[in-house]
């Protein structure tokens, strides 16, 4: 896996963790990002890239700073 992959998955677990840490399901953050579930899914198993704004949503969605999700 390269470096840069291994970051993303970092990110990911991070972005798991602390949503299931508040309770929420991958459908609940669906919906309040406005996608669909599999849209939601997709971007967690990171089928779908996760970009720079939907980062920012989803830190936003978890009351957290984006960082948070960037500390090594």
């Amino acid at each position: 896996m390269r470096e840069e992959e291994k970051n993303v998955a970092e990110i990911l677990q991070r972005i798991i963790e602390k949503r299931r840490g508040l309770g929420l399901s991958q459908k609940d953050l669906a919906v309040h990002l406005n996608l669909s579930f599999n849209g939601y899914f997709k971007i967690e198993k990171g089928y779908t890239q996760l970009s720079m704004h939907r980062l920012f949503q989803i830190s936003d969605a978890l009351n957290v700073s984006p960082s948070f999700f960037l500390r090594e």
